[in-house]
């Protein structure tokens, strides 16, 4: 079963309206990222002369809501429960 859905803007949480994440990757090497991703972060480091590179690449247009329309299982737990409330009336 598929929990995230991937957007093309930061689409808000419908909890809490909390804009979606960027949809990111993890680059660990010891050769230079060439790709066309953009680097959102750069913690790489040098150790006995050699260089790894630990990089945080986004494609720079997709985000994602990792539970659905929901940014955590909170505000899917809370908006299911004032659903439950309202059809009880």
């Amino acid at each position: 079963m598929r929990t995230s859905f991937l957007f093309d803007h930061p689409s808000p949480c419908r909890e809490c309206g909390k804009a979606a994440a960027k949809r990111t990757e993890t680059y660990s090497s010891l050769e230079p990222y060439t790709g066309n991703l953009k680097v959102i972060r750069d913690d790489s480091y040098t150790f006995s002369n050699t260089k790894q590179f630990y990089l945080r690449l986004w494609d720079g247009e997709t985000y994602i809501q990792r539970y659905g329309y929901f940014c955590s299982l909170n505000c899917t737990s809370a908006y299911a429960n004032r659903m439950a409330a309202t059809f009880e009336r």
